[in-house]
């Protein structure tokens, strides 16, 4: 398991909040299988919107509608 699934591991909300390319590369997919609920808060605006809210995310970003 990376660090990065390791740290959204039954997670009930992500916080993006640095634009590190590990980070910005990350796909609603993946994400959802580690977390226990999805909702993220993207902080750097560095995620596609419509691919998150698309995969069942309640998706926000920073300055975004």
């Amino acid at each position: 398991m990376s660090h990065l699934t390791q740290a959204m591991n039954d997670a009930d909300a992500l916080l993006l909040l640095t634009e590190w390319e590990e980070y910005s590369h990350l796909t609603p997919e993946v994400a959802a299988a580690s977390v226990r609920s999805k909702n993220i808060l993207d902080g750097r605006n560095v995620l596609d919107p419509c691919a998150w809210r698309g995969a069942g995310w309640n998706y926000k970003g920073i300055g975004r509608p």
